[in-house]
């Protein structure tokens, strides 16, 4: 399934949803991360060659620039696994509700033994 088929679906059950679901689906296509532009540049400072490229990945009004060098066809592809990575980890992230594995709350914990007097 590529990204436009869930932007879609979700829009689909966010407009059953009503208005506060269209928010939500806003919010969540301002929160994941997108490739804005891949151009040529000059080598960043303390490296050397001429096929450098300038990538930008944006997230709301966060942008991450990066450089690659490389052809324009492999630095695409480069970038467009870390586009999809980045998001996964967005989303897996916020799916673990609840606390942290290994923990165990106070009202789990096994009784306390009181000595004998």
């Amino acid at each position: 399934m590529t990204t436009g088929d869930e932007t879609r679906r979700a829009r689909g059950r966010a407009a059953k949803k009503g208005a506060a679901g269209a928010e939500t689906v806003a919010d969540e296509d301002s929160e994941r991360f997108r490739l804005v532009s891949i151009s040529a540049a000059r080598a960043p400072s303390g490296c050397s060659g001429h096929d450098w490229l300038v990538y930008r990945i944006a997230q709301g009004t966060n942008i991450i620039t990066g450089y690659r060098q490389g052809d324009l066809k492999a630095a695409s592809a480069e970038v467009e696994t870390i586009v999809t990575s980045l998001n996964e980890r967005r989303v897996s992230a916020k799916a673990k509700p609840g606390r942290k594995p290994g923990r165990t709350p106070a009202a789990e914990s096994p009784p306390k033994e009181e000595p004998e007097s």
